[in-house]
């Protein structure tokens, strides 16, 4: 899962699945970090914690390190332009200026990622363990590492 987070007063959460598909859209007031945590989790393992600001707002970089996962931040901040364009096929889903940051920063972290997610999941299907996606994924992600075969091989060592 990659998740999207508007940090604020009112936080925006976004959470797609590795195909880029919304699991779940919502924006909830003054939540807590283990109110955040709480309803992500629900939802499986998050591989990566998305901002659609550029630096990196704090919250950001301390829930993926409480989830265990990778940070993502565009090279600059996304204009409100790029995020219509992004967010034009979802605007039904959409309720409010939280839920579109944190949406627009999952899909620019998504899309950033996309390659790498396709090269994972070719070789797990091919070794027949597509179980351990998200563990592959999160060790790439975290450690920028390149090499997926030695990752898979780490991973299923360690199972």
């Amino acid at each position: 899962m990659i998740v999207g987070i508007d940090p604020g007063t009112t936080v925006g959460i976004a959470v797609l699945d590795a195909q880029g598909k919304i699991i779940s859209l919502t924006s909830k007031r003054e939540a807590k970090r283990g109110e955040i945590i709480k309803y992500v989790t629900q939802f499986g393992r998050p591989v990566l914690i998305a901002s659609d600001v550029s630096p990196m707002p704090k919250t950001i970089q301390r829930l993926a390190s409480s989830l265990g996962c990778g940070a993502y931040s565009p090279i600059t901040s996304l204009t409100n332009i790029e995020k219509e364009k992004m967010l034009k096929e979802f605007q039904e889903e959409i309720r409010n200026s939280h839920q579109k940051d944190a949406l627009a920063a999952a899909l620019k972290a998504y899309r950033n990622y996309h390659d790498l997610f396709t090269k994972i999941d070719q070789k797990l299907i091919k070794q027949e363990k597509k179980d351990i996606f998200t563990d592959v994924a999160k060790i790439l992600i975290k450690e920028k590492t390149k090499n997926i075969t030695d990752t898979i091989r780490r991973v299923v060592r360690k199972k």
